[in-house]
Order: structure tokens, then sequence, then C-alpha cells
């Protein structure tokens, strides 16, 4: 019996022993959060095959070992609006903490052949939604857009070519009922491939997009239990009839009797209050619906059509690294037709700022369920260039917010007193 417990203890202990080590990186002695079960302990975390299978105040040991002492071990943020997705744009996110890089706006068409594309190729966890602006491409401009790169950091070349013939008729051509029809089938087909949702930029469509092509589009992803996420019709008007909160209240009522996941894109302009409130009180009647917010007060465009107007009330001056421009310079590039820097240069990148987003800033990082999106712009140099991976950071020539959107969210948490519990929750879309 003596010789059979011992036998039995043996394979106890040397079982124990194989599972300490089982681990294929341990990080040790660090604050562990997670927003969505509220744990926030000292702990050692066991990473095995990419999964983290355990987390145990007990000491444990692994292949590779990563001392934590005085530093927060948190689940990588996820961005859902990161336009960028190329090489270099994917680096400088990862070392913002997003490991979950996606373009929720602009999305992708040719669903399984963008997914095929970029297996084993990615360095971040990638997802993509089906393009509304891209199906109407190939309906009212006639582009093949055939392939697996149609998608961001590609977009503006599309845009291009739909202008060519002196009409974007993406934008401005509203669609009769079989355009709509054969619109919606592309969306369709998009979902069954595996999109998580449907992407809309109506913002720069609303006069070719009717109530109810918007309405069949949030339709087709809710008959998959799928996401629409949308930069709305109005954003950013302050002008009444076509207020922001206008463009909010279409999408949103469409999300309700769909009884449909809605995610409405940077609500960080005029009217962002009202629409978070209606949006909180849609939560409370058990509605999926959120937004999401950048912490900068500037915005960015390009000179490819369609650069409506509707800016023009709101940005105090236009820079880029090449040229100054003022807002009424700004409006001739508007309507119909192409520039000829733009013709050269389809990511000629345009930044327009928006005092009252400082003064907002401190709001948006306390609001519960305001989640962070970085709206990343890809990664150019001052010619125009896409950057690859081992570009060095000082090549790019844009917007900042092409990375460190997530550093300033938690460092304007911490000096303002935010709770870091809540801030990490709105990095990670824990709404």
């Amino acid at each position: 019996m003596n010789q059979l417990l011992n036998g039995i203890l043996a394979t106890v202990l040397m079982v124990s022993a194989a599972m300490a080590q089982d681990y294929d990186v341990v990080i040790l002695n660090g604050r562990v959060m997670d927003p969505e079960t509220n744990f926030d302990a000292m702990a050692n975390v066991g990473i095995s095959s990419g999964w983290i299978v355990k987390i145990t105040e007990e000491a444990i040991t692994g292949k590779e070992m990563i001392d934590a002492t005085g530093h927060v071990i948190a689940p990588g943020f996820i961005d859902l609006e990161q336009h960028g997705l190329g090489p270099w744009a994917v680096k400088v996110n990862l070392r913002d903490g997003v490991t979950t890089q996606m373009d929720f706006e602009v999305g992708a068409l040719n669903i399984s052949e963008w997914y095929a594309a970029r297996a084993g190729k990615t360095q971040a966890n990638y997802g993509t939604v089906i393009g509304q602006e891209f199906a109407r491409m190939r309906i009212h401009d006639g582009l093949e857009l055939a392939g697996p790169n149609v998608s961001m950091p590609y977009f503006f070349d599309y845009r291009v070519q739909a202008a060519e013939d002196g009409v974007d008729g993406w934008s401005v051509t509203r669609s009769d009922v079989d355009q709509m029809n054969a619109i919606t089938k592309i969306l369709d087909e998009g979902l069954r491939q595996g999109a998580i949702g449907v992407g809309s930029t109506i913002g720069y469509a609303r006069e070719g997009i009717t109530t109810y092509e918007m309405f069949e589009a949030q339709r087709a992803a809710a008959r998959y239990g799928r996401v629409t996420s949308v930069h709305h019709r109005f954003h950013p008007s302050s002008a009444t009839p076509t207020e922001t909160q206008t463009g909010v209240n279409e999408i949103l009522i469409n999300a309700m009797v769909l009884k449909a996941p809605l995610h409405i894109h940077h609500d960080n302009d005029y009217g962002w209050w009202e629409n978070q409130e209606k949006l909180a009180m849609a939560r409370e009647l058990g509605f999926n619906v959120w937004a999401s917010y950048y912490p900068w007060d500037a915005g960015s465009e390009t000179l490819v059509p369609p650069f409506s107007d509707r800016r023009t009330g709101k940005a105090r001056w236009i820079i880029n690294t090449k040229k100054r421009f003022t807002t009424r310079e700004m409006t001739s590039f508007y309507p119909g037709r192409v520039s000829g820097t733009a013709r050269k240069d389809p990511g000629y990148t345009l930044i327009a700022f928006s005092p009252p987003r400082k003064n907002w800033m401190p709001e948006w990082i306390k609001l519960p369920h305001f989640t962070v999106s970085g709206d990343g712009m890809p990664g150019l140099d001052a010619e125009g260039n896409r950057l690859d991976w081992d570009a060095p950071y000082e090549a790019y020539s844009g917007h900042p917010r092409a990375a460190g959107t997530h550093a300033k969210v938690l460092r304007l948490g911490r000096e303002l007193g935010v709770p870091l519990q809540h801030t990490l929750a709105a990095e990670l879309l824990a709404c």
C-alpha cells in the first residue's frame, strides 16, 4: 500500500511540476486589471500558445519570465477606427498598446480575399467590416474593385478613380430600387464571407444615400446579428437642421427598431452631450449601442472630394506639412472635381483644428461606456509614399493621431484623477 501511495504521490508531483513549467511566457509581480470582470490585484500571469491560461497569486514559472514590478498588466487595447493598417501604422499602434487594430468605418470589399491575404502576415489582431462606400463605388461609379486590398490604406486611390469622370457617384448619386438591391446584395455577401459588420461613411455621401438605403444597410447587418459602424450623415455640423444629433437620431432609431448593434464613430464634436445621453438611455433599455471619441483637438482630411463645406464653420485653420489653407480656399476643392494636387497626391493631408474640443476632452474621459478610437491615418511620408515596417518614426508626415491616442487617454485620465479601471474600459471597448 505504501508503495502504491508513494507512486501516486510521485505522479502527482511530476504532473504538478510539468504544469508549473507548462507556460511559454510568465509575467510576474504586476498589478493585473481586467475591466470586464473588475479584477484588480497583484498577480502572476501564465501564457501558453498565445493565450492567457492562468492568473494567480501563487508562484509560477515558464520558458520566458517577465518581471512587471511597478507596472499594470491589462489586455491589449482594441481600436475600431485605425485607417492606416499598413506595416508602419500597425507597428506604431502596437507601441500604443493596441493589439487589435480594425477599420470599422471604411471597411473593405472582397472579404474572403482580404482575410486570406493577411493571415499569418499581420503582427496585430485584425478584422473588418464590409464597406458601404465601396459597394456604392462598384454600382454608381462602375469600378471593378477586385482583389484583397480594397480597403485602407489604398482607399484614397479608389476615390480618385471614382472621380475621374467628374462625378463622385458613390457620394452624390441616389440609388433606384435595383441599385439599392445590388448594393445590399454586396453587403450581404461580405457578411456571409465573415465581415464583422457593415461600415458606413454616409457623412461623405449624405446627398447620395437616402434614409431608406441606410436603413437597408443596417438591416443587412442585423440579419447576421452584427454591428453597423457609422460616420453619420451630419458629423460634425452644428447648423440647424443638419445638426450632428440629427445624423445620430437616424441611425440610432434604425438600430433600435432592428434590435441591432450600433457603433458611432468619433462623437467628439458639437452635440456629443445629447448623443451620449440618448445612447445611455438606449443601453438602459437593453440596446447594444455606443460611440467612440479621440482625444485630439484636430481632425484630418484629404484634398480628394468630397471635401464638403460642412467643415468650414468648424475649422479655424487648415495646415499640413506643405501649405497653409484658409477656410475659403478649402471650399474651392468641392464639389465636383479633383484638384491638380489631389490627382498627384491623393493622400495629401489637411489638418482641421477645432478649439472647443480642448474644453470637452475632460468630460469625454469621465463618461462611462464612451470608448476610445484612434482614427489614425495611413503611414505616409512627406511625398505621399507609404511607409513600411522598418521606416523610421520621423519619416511620417500627417496627423499625430496615427499613434499615441491611447497613451494620451491614459495620461489625461491620470492627470484628472479618473480611476484607471474606468480608463482601461474605454480603451478595451468594455461598454
